[in-house]
């Protein structure tokens, strides 16, 4: 059996179990399984969303945007809360009942003005136990994916859910299904809890999360009907096997994969994380598959054969891969089992580069009649009309449009001056055949 699929670069806390964990059923103690209706709350009732009610509520998270464009992200929203920094204070009570673009004001007079947050900012600025896939990578994911509303995908490292939502928002719809596998609980429960809270939990109902120490591979035998574990409970053989071999497997538990005994500290996390995976009864007929899935995984060529009877014919896999040699090593390891199940059609690396277009004023044409300040703000020799400097700015401003002719108005067009580095490159693989079955990666390296 192949070693357990570990989801890639990160490091955890763990977080409060919510209610769907059960307690541990199994003799041998390994795992707490809710049911379908429990793990999947698409079928409870859910809050008006933004688009019905768009007045802020509590329970909200919001994006707060100051005068100099700077947006931060608030929230949930709870009553008697209060947000302090130097430019003032800002209770929740205020932005409940508030309008998007609507503005708030602090005890200083500092103004925010409220908005809904986009997918995107949402995705890089929300709370996460592990790393993001960046709405470049994630936008490009999706569309190599070829996904369209009621689809079913399955996607592999869930991680902090921002390629989940992604997801989610190309395919919702009735009949639509997004099953979510992580092998870190915490990972998977802070993926859930993000994905709740963004826009009233809009995009949570049609997804499955599966919380498996086994990895990957055990969540594609309890899919394709190999593991027959229901709720929590094995069968009598199992059963049966597990008294058997109980004293040989509490001892095979405390040793690592290199046969070293395992720290106290060890064994700890893998007595908490075995708690509490979760391995939902499969929501699916036999011999259900999938219209695309998604992997962003370490070692993704390890379940490659695995996944292949999960995925219909002439549809798209695409890996999240971190670097070249990962790839070769993909397409070395397929040609060296011989199996023309899969053809690579792209691999990409994505980058995007965003501009700055903004007004500034031409100091050869403004004739000593106001003095220029930097990145486009125009400072006058004397304030007219009365105008108040902003809270906490010892020099009074105004923009270039308020005072500076429009002779002298010229134009910056530049990218900005943030680099984006290397992320990650993208592989498309499409299954070719319907008929040929491979042979199980598991049972070969």
């Amino acid at each position: 059996m192949a070693s357990l699929i570990r989801h890639s670069r990160r490091t955890v806390t763990s977080l409060p179990l919510r209610s769907f964990t059960q307690p541990i059923l199994s003799a041998r103690k390994i795992s707490s399984v809710s049911t379908p209706s429990e793990n999947d709350t698409s079928s409870q009732t859910r809050r008006p969303s933004p688009h019905e009610q768009p007045r802020f509520q509590y329970g909200d998270v919001i994006i707060l945007n100051d005068n100099k464009g700077d947006r931060r992200l608030l929230g949930p929203l709870k009553k008697g809360i209060a947000r302090d920094n130097n430019l003032g204070r800002m209770t929740h009570d205020q932005i409940v009942g508030k309008m998007p673009m609507d503005t708030v004001e602090t005890h200083k007079g500092a103004k925010y003005t409220l908005h809904w947050p986009t997918l995107d900012e949402y995705c890089t600025t929300v709370k996460r136990q592990a790393s993001i896939m960046y709405p470049k990578d994630a936008t490009s994911a999706v569309h190599l994916l070829d996904l369209f509303p009621g689809a079913h995908v399955l996607e592999a490292g869930t991680g902090n859910g921002s390629m989940t939502m992604y997801i989610q928002r190309a395919i919702m719809a009735p009949g639509s299904h997004l099953d979510t596998v992580d092998i870190r609980n915490e990972h998977s429960l802070q993926a859930e809890q993000n994905i709740e809270r963004f826009w009233r939990g809009m995009y949570r109902p049609g997804i499955t999360f599966w919380r498996s120490v086994g990895g990957l591979q055990r969540v594609i035998r309890r899919l394709t009907g190999k593991d027959q574990g229901q709720d929590g409970f094995h069968s009598a053989v199992e059963e049966a096997v597990l008294g058997a071999e109980k004293t040989q497997d509490s001892k095979d538990e405390l040793v690592n994969k290199d046969g070293k005994p395992l720290t106290a500290l060890e064994i700890k996390r893998k007595q908490l994380t075995e708690a509490n995976e979760v391995l939902p009864k499969n929501p699916h007929p036999a011999g259900h598959q999938y219209d695309a899935i998604s992997l962003d995984l370490p070692d993704c060529k390890s379940v490659l054969l695995d996944l292949y009877p999960l995925l219909k014919p002439d549809r798209p896999l695409v890996l999240y891969m971190v670097n070249m040699s990962q790839i070769l090593e993909m397409v070395q390891w397929l040609r060296k089992k011989n199996f023309d199940g899969y053809t690579v059609e792209k691999v990409l690396e994505v980058d995007w580069k965003e501009w700055s277009v903004r007004s500034a004023a031409v100091r050869s044409k403004v004739k000593g009649r106001v003095r220029v300040g930097g990145f486009g703000d125009i400072i006058p020799l004397t304030m007219s009309n009365g105008a108040e400097s902003a809270p906490g700015s010892t020099t009074p401003h105004t923009l270039a449009s308020d005072n500076i002719p429009d002779d002298a108005v010229g134009w910056i067009c530049r990218p900005l001056h943030m680099p984006i580095g290397h992320t990650g490159f993208l592989v498309q693989l499409r299954k070719n055949s319907a008929d040929h079955v491979p042979e199980s990666s598991s049972e070969s390296s």
